[in-house]
């Protein structure tokens, strides 16, 4: 016991603290302490890193906003070169000199040639203003994509880009360069993420054109942009923001908004666009992401019980995809929808739109949870063909089976139970009141043809009729 004692009396003046065993407290060991404090160094030294490395990656969009690369978690999707990669021809380096898109590359030397000349512009003017601006271009992409590449490079890769596109824009349908099946796909191509060019590098270019005749370049673009996936006389608000690329672009005009094409001097600094900044939130509630626990519990499943439940479709003519409404009468409800159009070509647009929607980069407002939404009430291809019978769904793929599809695969990587909370909440509380759905069947019933109508009328006139009859008959009448 003695040499046990002697040995525990030992152990603590080594330590200088007093043995576990012991029952009393004090500090840790020295060896065990230092450890602590150089761990802790590192991991300081690691936040201050990490900080600064934030700060100058948000300074460095000062001047023209950043083009992303798609998400990491996207790439790793089935047909991702189909749907996010160029196929006929590349704007910008993030897929310059790919040896499949070498033979449609030939061709930019021929549209730019040709929109010099239209435009009465000097090749070596543009060039000096594009290399004044090189390094607000080399910010916009990612550091790996450029730095194979010097100035004069990168300039000349902008200039030929941006020539050849904007004269794409100017004879999109009527190119004899290109055949029209390339043209269609061409098309496709100006809206990808990873195959934009800076619109402050476009606005360069053109500012300075002028044309003998037709419309300016400013209303040819906004021509290309807004024929694209929206029926035809929808009008849009003019937003006093700039885009960051035609895909932004494209997305705003999906939004119901046009951001302004100004003619300004590129080497003032625009300040980025700040989260939360935008005024078209209508039905989107930015609280949790799980609805029930807010009491909104969605328990229809598609547009065929809605209808079973009174709730009709009805066409919203306005010009945002997100103007949803939806009003409650007694046993009747109206679900108000934008009008969309579903082609070839919608679902790898509105998968760019995800992909730049995901980035931080791009505004917080999402034309993509329209899409979301839809899906939601489509289960079958019964449900598009409501849609199409109210013309809210214009069915360019020839399938309604097709339609359905697509709209499961888009929003595979993107789903926002939180959008129009509201809007579910209301139909939530319709759909729950049983003498809805009992009204709405004896409606469908008695009410749904003209011929049950008929019969429905003629059987009240018989009750009548008899109810007359007999209180005729009776004695003294």
């Amino acid at each position: 016991m003695e040499e046990q004692q002697e040995r525990r009396n030992a152990g603590e003046k080594e330590g200088d603290q007093p043995s576990r065993n012991s029952g009393q407290t004090g500090p840790e060991p020295k060896e065990h302490r230092t450890s602590i404090v150089e761990m802790s160094d590192k991991v300081m030294k690691n936040w201050i890193q990490s900080l600064q490395k934030a700060r100058e990656r948000t300074q460095s969009q000062t001047q023209w906003p950043r083009i992303p690369r798609v998400p990491q978690i996207l790439r790793r999707t089935q047909d991702f070169n189909k749907f996010y990669e160029p196929r006929v021809i590349s704007f910008g380096p993030y897929h310059h000199g790919k040896p499949d898109l070498h033979p449609e590359e030939m061709i930019k030397p021929l549209y730019a040639e040709q929109f010099l000349a239209d435009s009465n512009q000097d090749i070596k003017d543009l060039y000096t203003k594009i290399g004044s601006n090189i390094k607000a271009v080399r910010d916009c992409y990612d550091s790996i994509s450029t730095k194979e590449y010097d100035d004069e490079a990168l300039a000349w890769m902008m200039l030929l880009d941006g020539c050849s596109l904007l004269q794409i824009i100017r004879e999109t349908d009527t190119s004899n360069v290109l055949a029209y099946h390339h043209r269609c796909l061409v098309k496709l191509d100006l809206f990808l993420l990873e195959n934009q060019l800076p619109f402050g590098v476009l606005k360069l270019i053109f500012e300075g054109a002028k044309f003998n005749d037709g419309p300016s370049m400013e209303e040819k673009i906004k021509k290309f942009v807004t024929d694209t996936g929206r029926p035809t006389g929808i009008h849009l608000e003019e937003e006093n923001e700039e885009p960051s690329h035609l895909l932004d672009l494209f997305r705003s005009a999906l939004l119901g908004r046009f951001k302004m094409i100004r003619r300004s001097q590129p080497e003032q600094e625009q300040q980025p666009e700040k989260k939360g900044k935008s005024s078209s939130r209508q039905g989107e509630d930015r609280g949790s992401c799980c609805p029930w626990k807010k009491g909104i519990w969605k328990s229809f499943r598609n547009i065929k019980e809605l209808k079973a439940a009174g709730i009709h479709l009805q066409l919203n003519r306005t010009s945002s995809l997100r103007d949803i409404s939806f009003n409650s009468h007694f046993f009747y409800g109206c679900l108000k929808l934008p009008p969309i159009i579903i082609d070839g070509f919608t679902k790898p647009k509105f998968l760019n739109i995800v992909a730049y929607e995901m980035c931080p980069e791009a505004p917080n407002d999402y034309a993509v949870t329209y899409i979301s939404f839809l899906y939601e009430l489509i289960d079958h291809a019964d449900d598009v063909k409501e849609l199409r019978s109210n013309h809210i769904l214009y069915n360019c793929l020839g399938s309604d089976e097709e339609v359905a599809k697509i709209f499961n695969e888009i929003t595979n990587d993107f789903v926002n139970p939180d959008a129009y909370g509201d809007v579910k909440a209301r139909i939530q509380e319709h759909y729950d009141k049983r003498v809805n759905t009992w009204m709405a069947q004896a409606l469908h019933d008695h009410f749904s043809t003209p011929w049950t109508i008929m019969a429905f009328i003629g059987a009240v006139l018989v009750l009548f009729l008899t109810a007359v009859q007999t209180y005729c008959a009776l004695p003294g009448n």
